[in-house]
């Protein structure tokens, strides 16, 4: 059995397939707001280059924030159909993580007005979360990873299915799908 990956909570889109922890196939773009226009292509896509059929998967992993309004809601929305229509397990994970990884440093998201969302995290995991002024971001908090161009750094996501796939340890279980929501500011 497989396990499909998902991350639309930010300006990327990123969808993989993982079977027996090695991940099989993976895409990750800079969507900008397409996410919604793009996630069934991309994951066709992830299942034929593993050769995986819909009927082989039996988990979703997915980010549920902080994050992008709209952004968290499109992964949300596909898997909340797809667990309706399969009996597959559920489990989600801090988009700081996604990105991250097990990297020690910030996390920064955009939060629009000079402010992003943070978290500092190590060893895969977070420490804390709050919304931040640029201006009260610090250098010694690096490395930073995210939306840095917003601190004058080239943005650094990393390869997030494969983050994920690394960290099954922060996996957190849905036990009902009617529950699943997002956690957009922290």
């Amino acid at each position: 059995m497989a396990t499909l990956i998902l991350d639309t909570s930010h300006k990327l889109l990123a969808v993989g397939i993982v079977k027996d922890n090695q991940v099989l196939a993976s895409l990750q773009e800079d969507m900008r707001q397409k996410q919604s226009e793009k996630l069934v292509y991309f994951i066709e896509a992830v299942l034929n280059k593993a050769n995986i059929s819909k009927k082989e998967i039996d988990s979703i992993v997915l980010t549920d924030g902080p994050g992008s309004y709209t952004g968290l809601r499109i992964a949300m929305t596909f898997t909340k159909v797809f667990a309706l229509t399969q009996d597959i397990k559920v489990y989600t994970i801090s988009t700081f993580l996604s990105i991250s990884g097990k990297k020690d440093g910030f996390v920064m998201l955009d939060a629009r007005s000079k402010r992003v969302f943070g978290a500092h995290v190590k060893d895969g995991v977070v420490l804390d979360t709050d919304i931040y002024n640029l201006s009260d971001i610090s250098e010694a908090w690096g490395p930073f990873y995210g939306d840095t161009s917003l601190i004058g750094l080239e943005n650094h996501f990393g390869e997030v299915v494969f983050n994920i796939n690394e960290l099954k340890e922060s996996w957190k279980v849905v036990e009902s799908i009617d529950t699943l929501s997002p956690r957009y500011a922290s």
